[in-house]
């Protein structure tokens, strides 16, 4: 059986890489592609070597806007998919490169799968809302992160959160990237702003006032989009933000077992701060991981005591499964041999 793995944003990578070694060593024949979605050789490559992941195409699609990169991708997948005949298809998530591969999947009458199937906010407003209902619906298989994803695709198969078993892994491993917990929390916040709905000034306002009512000080690798608006609308941070360069995953990583606390609209960063133990403040009007809230870890109230007492008990296992990747390899052969 010959897979086609296709993700395209730095997260993808993370979540790619528990399955990618699993293939790998099980002689499972699995072909990457790259679609550069959110590429850049200081950060993106770094993580590619870090893994020891190897990337068999990079398209590197045109990425004006949403509509140029999905029908720019899907021309140069098309081509690939052509060539290699997969007998699968399988994405990841809700971005602009899952969508644009599952209709490439659909269109050329090959099975699909979707790893974090299920997932909703609640709003048709969010992109990756949008994008998430297009590909269940298209798809063969729905991994799930969670038990309560199930109601929204036809064919579930619970496998847990491959990012939590790859920490797990990671913690608990020999790896050259050798993490320790750490005991006691550094006086930081982290700072990460990228989602649309806060890509404007009258947002960015409102969440930079607020940072500067907290009397501590705050680390922000700034996304590209955030720092063109700040520029080109002459925005002034306030004293106690500190902007740096975006992070590779293992500083984010260092970075997150350190800090004080999270503000963080990243999907991601909040899925997994309890993983580290770290309250995080979300400012977002619909929440995907709403476990996260009601396990006290987060609110979406900007709300300066929200760290006042900030020690909280770490939970490894919030969407981790142990058989993650097993199960994941053992349903994509039974959905081709059906």
């Amino acid at each position: 059986m010959k897979i086609l793995t296709i993700i395209g944003t730095r997260p993808q990578y993370i979540k790619l890489k528990p399955l990618y070694d699993y293939f790998k060593s099980n002689n499972i024949n699995n072909i990457i592609i790259d679609t550069n979605q959110h590429y850049s050789p200081e950060v993106s490559l770094f993580i590619i070597k870090q893994l020891d992941i190897n990337i068999n195409y990079n398209i590197n699609a045109e990425n004006v806007d949403p509509i140029s990169f999905i029908s720019d991708c899907m021309n140069k997948l098309n081509q690939i998919v052509i060539k290699e005949k997969p007998d699968i298809i399988l994405v990841f998530g809700d971005t602009n490169t899952t969508v644009a591969a599952s209709l490439v999947s659909v269109k050329n009458n090959i099975k699909l799968a979707h790893i974090e199937a299920g997932i909703r906010c609640g709003s048709r407003v969010r992109p990756e809302e949008i994008n998430r209902i297009i590909t269940d619906d298209l798809s063969d298989i729905h991994f799930i992160s969670r038990q309560k994803d199930k109601k929204n695709v036809c064919n579930p198969v619970y496998v847990g959160d491959l990012e939590y078993y790859y920490l797990n892994w990671l913690e608990n491993s020999t790896y050259s990237f050798n993490i320790k917990y750490v005991q006691s929390y550094e006086n930081f916040l982290l700072l990460t702003i990228h989602r649309e709905e806060n890509s404007n000034v009258k947002r960015l306002l409102k969440i930079f006032d607020f940072c500067a009512t907290i009397n501590v000080p705050i680390v922000f690798p700034i996304h590209h989009r955030i720092d063109k608006i700040i520029k080109e609308n002459n925005i002034i941070l306030p004293n106690n933000i500190n902007i740096c360069s975006p992070l590779n995953y293992f500083e984010m990583i260092n970075k997150l077992f350190r800090c004080k606390g999270i503000i963080s609209d990243s999907g991601g960063l909040t899925k997994i701060c309890p993983y580290f133990g770290k309250k995080c403040i979300i400012p977002l009007d619909y929440i995907e991981w709403i476990e996260v809230i009601k396990k006290g870890y987060g609110t979406n109230s900007l709300n300066k005591h929200w760290f006042d007492n900030y020690k909280i008990k770490r939970n490894r296992k919030l969407y981790y499964y142990n058989n993650s990747c097993k199960i994941i390899k053992d349903k994509l052969y039974e959905v081709f041999e059906s």
